[in-house]
């Protein structure tokens, strides 16, 4: 039997690796959490260890900031009998949605951002959303915006509602 089997199988091999297993553990918690007084108290300890096994990075440059709001964009086409169908992007199916969804993601940015392209992005809702045949009285380009809470606090999220877009085609009958 080698020295490392025999130092493996003995109370103290195993209590040893034990306690470096833990501080490895110990040392990557310590390292993902939020700024904090026990961060700040046990970091500069375990420095050397993190430094070692690799975990002393910083991830906070891929999200720095959570999210603190929820943004929806919505088409409402009202027809000349009066029903409202409304256009919103969807996620899609579970397989291949979020590789689709990133597109309309996009989309939805640059029509917050961008008034020009509006009209174009609400006359091809228009003629998803509508069969031949059928009137178009107005279609309205919305913007949802739901204010999240911060985590803990047990707030009701408000809404708002801006208006991006309007058209009315009842002139043009």
């Amino acid at each position: 039997m080698t020295l490392q089997h025999r130092f493996e199988n003995s109370p103290l091999g195993q209590a040893a690796i034990s306690g470096v297993v833990c501080l490895i553990l110990l040392t990557g918690v310590v390292w993902n959490l939020p700024p904090s007084e026990a961060k700040r108290v046990m970091t500069p300890t375990l420095q050397p260890i993190a430094a070692v096994a690799g975990l002393d990075q910083v991830w906070q440059m891929y999200a720095p900031e959570p999210i603190r709001q929820l943004e929806t964009v919505e088409v409402h086409v009202t027809l000349a009998d009066g029903a409202d169908r409304i256009w919103t992007i969807h996620r899609g199916d579970l397989i291949l949605g979020p590789f689709a969804w990133y597109r309309w993601q996009k989309l939805k940015e640059q029509a917050v951002r961008e008034p020009g392209i509006r009209a174009g992005i609400a006359r091809w809702v228009v003629g998803q959303l509508t069969r031949p045949g059928e009137r178009v009285d107005r279609v309205r380009m919305t913007l949802r915006t739901v204010s999240l809470p911060p985590p803990g606090r047990n707030e009701t999220p408000q809404v708002h509602l801006t208006n991006l877009y309007d058209e009315s085609f009842a002139a043009t009958k």
